[in-house]
């Protein structure tokens, strides 16, 4: 009896980590109709997020209060990654033919795998980021400020062309100079600012002389300044931020199993209940898993944007016609089921002691087969297939005998199991919420 507890309890923990994971799948595909097979790889993102956070400012440490920071770390890698996956690949191809996203999304989930691991050790790619985020930040906040239409479906590019011209003139200025010379001194630093403000006013005063009988909109000449000079001072910001704090770590080479930080109370020696033996780390998996659908299930039943997912869900151009925002809406599925598989590449962290650029891709497959088996589109029905899937894998790892059973074998019985329901129950154990549309 003990040892069927023992393997109730790995299953149950397995489970919900797959669970954790499968939620993002069901969540995108209930609102977009789209299997995003790089989930597996924001899954990974969120581990080495939380690793990337525990370098940065508590090295050494293993304070529990540092968990929530590198939950959040997790959190922020996690959502970035698939926010921009959301817009920069999916987002085009929104109506293309299935296969062209089906097959994006494998493209994604090669390319985010090997970036980790050629580019882990090498952080000098953060100063390219740096200045992305310095051009998104002095571009939407001159926008806040201009307080004018951007969005017209034929002018848009045109009316924001003075905006996007002053952050990319301020940064680029900012660009040639440390170029030029990696090492200012303090008091030529503010002097690059003002210049890069200027230059970047200028730049977009240009663009938008260049362009103004094309565009709709004319952007106010304070906001062009402000554009500018935020853009100028953020690319500054990061610059600093990589000079006094990125380099000075030694990041480990992805290329290997990584260690992942110990944290006192959910890791460390195991508990012992009734002859069962609970890893810390199993009873934060779980309840992780339990509060965050209980978190979800309030936000999409209780809120009014999760209502409005459920809107987009059942008919997204009828959604469209009432107001919601659609697009919008999307990007919040995907940032969802982001969150998730964060605090699930933690839980693997925290478990498994290591971490590598390759745990997403198995673990992703297992969670599909999760959502495949509750009901795809069905929340409920992946929290379901998700535990179901670890208890079967347990207990075939125990129960089975002679040479079809043992650890080795219990990716097998996953697949198996994914087979068994496809072929006899497609829709899943609980039935996939997907509204067919006209």
């Amino acid at each position: 009896m003990d040892q069927f507890l023992q393997q109730l309890v790995n299953g149950l923990t397995l489970g919900s980590l797959y669970a954790l994971i499968a939620v993002g799948y069901t969540v995108v595909y209930g609102i977009v109709q789209l299997i995003n097979f790089a989930h597996g790889e924001v899954f990974m993102i969120g581990a080495f997020g939380a690793l990337t956070t525990y370098l940065l400012f508590f090295d050494g440490q293993t304070g529990v209060w540092i968990l929530p920071i590198m939950i959040v770390g997790a959190i922020v890698a996690s959502v970035g990654t698939a926010v921009l996956m959301e817009r920069v690949a999916y987002r085009p191809l929104r109506n293309a033919p299935r296969l062209a996203p089906l097959i994006t999304a494998i493209g994604i989930s090669v390319f985010l795998q090997e970036f980790v691991r050629l580019f882990y050790d090498q952080p000098q790619w953060t100063v390219v980021v740096f200045a992305a985020l310095a051009l998104a930040l002095g571009y939407f906040l001159g926008a806040r400020l201009a307080k004018t239409e951007l969005n017209s479906p034929t002018t848009k590019w045109y009316d924001r062309a003075p905006l996007i011209g002053a952050a990319v003139g301020a940064v680029a200025l900012w660009a040639v100079v440390r170029l030029v010379e990696r090492d200012l001194t303090p008091l030529l630093v503010p002097g690059v600012i003002v210049l890069g403000a200027l230059v970047g006013t200028a730049a977009g005063w240009l663009a938008g002389f260049a362009v103004r009988r094309n565009a709709r909109y004319q952007v106010k000449f304070a906001a062009i300044a402000e554009a500018a000079a935020i853009s100028a001072v953020g690319a500054e910001l990061g610059w600093v931020i990589f000079k006094s704090i990125i380099t000075d770590i030694e990041w480990p080479s992805a290329k290997q199993r990584i260690p992942f930080p110990q944290i006192d109370v959910v890791s460390g020696a195991a508990l012992e209940a009734g002859g069962v033996t609970i890893q810390r780390s199993a009873i934060f998996t779980v309840a992780a898993l339990a509060l965050c659908a209980i978190l979800l299930w309030y936000f999409i039943n209780r809120t009014r944007l999760g209502r409005g997912m459920q809107a987009v869900s059942q008919d997204p151009d009828t959604a469209r016609l009432m107001g919601i925002n659609v697009d919008r809406i999307i990007v919040v599925a995907f940032a969802l089921g982001a969150v998730l598989a964060a605090i699930a590449g933690v839980s693997q962290g925290l478990q498994n002691n290591n971490i590598d650029f390759r745990m997403g891709f198995l673990a992703g497959l297992k969670a599909f087969t999760a959502a495949v088996l509750g009901g795809i589109g069905n929340i409920w029905g992946a929290v379901v297939g998700g535990l179901v899937l670890g208890v079967v894998e347990a207990m075939a790892t125990q129960y089975i005998p002679g040479a079809f059973g043992g650890s080795t074998w219990k990716d097998v019985w996953a697949f198996v199991i994914l087979i068994l329901v496809l072929v006899f129950r497609p829709q899943g154990l609980l039935g996939a919420r997907v509204v067919d549309r006209a």
